[in-house]
């Protein structure tokens, strides 16, 4: 079973490959114990992505599958997290484990419409200038921070093709009391609207149109 790893477990380990042998189909909570018990890697903080794509530690792995596992993002803290990708989202793959510490967790999700002043939309479509959207979005979130007393911010926003109803924006955010929380998510929506280079444009049946930044 080849683990793939990157930035800080991947300079612990040595390698950005790891095989694990002779382990039998299992779920991701067990490869976690085994990557701390027998090659002393801390994966808590991680997500882990399999054949691409973000799950639960609940999923069963087998020797076929790519495992990857995704430290959280540099410039935040151990629990932020970004993620930009052309998956289709579901908000059941971004539970994260919960803390003792906070109080409330806001979870906000941006729904693709099928109507905007008064056209029918087919579908839209997001580009992204990726790298710079990930450092930007990174400094949203230390903005946000340094402001309202948070503990993690989470953010995944998709690109390419979005039909309607689909999710196209996920924000969650924690902090010890829900005014916080409120408060800042509100702020760091307008901010990521304006100020990161995401753009959205509407696709309807006759034309299609570019809208502009943000989701």
């Amino acid at each position: 079973m080849k683990i793939k790893l990157f930035a800080q477990l991947k300079d612990d380990f040595g390698s950005s490959t790891l095989d694990l042998k002779n382990v039998k189909p299992c779920n991701i909570s067990k490869i976690r114990e085994i990557l701390r018990s027998e090659f002393n890697l801390e994966t808590e903080n991680c997500m882990c992505a399999v054949n691409m794509k973000y799950v639960r530690d609940d999923i069963f792995v087998s020797d076929k599958d790519e495992i990857a596992f995704i430290p959280p993002v540099s410039g935040g803290s151990s629990d932020d997290f970004i993620e930009i990708t052309e998956k289709k989202l579901n908000l059941s793959d971004y539970s994260f484990k919960k803390s003792t510490k906070y109080g409330s967790e806001l979870i906000f999700c941006g729904i693709s419409r099928d109507h905007n002043q008064g056209k029918l939309v087919q579908k839209l479509f997001y580009e992204c200038y990726e790298e710079m959207a990930r450092s930007e979005i990174s400094n949203l979130i230390k903005k946000v921070k340094e402001k309202y007393d948070l503990g993690f911010v989470k953010v995944v926003h998709r690109i390419g093709e979005v039909l309607p109803g689909e999710i196209s924006l996920i924000v969650i955010v924690s902090s010890v009391h829900r005014l916080e929380s409120i408060k800042a998510i509100e702020e760091f929506l307008n901010l990521l609207k304006n100020q990161i280079p995401i753009w959205k444009k509407e696709i309807y049946s006759d034309n299609s149109t570019w809208i502009g930044k943000g989701a």
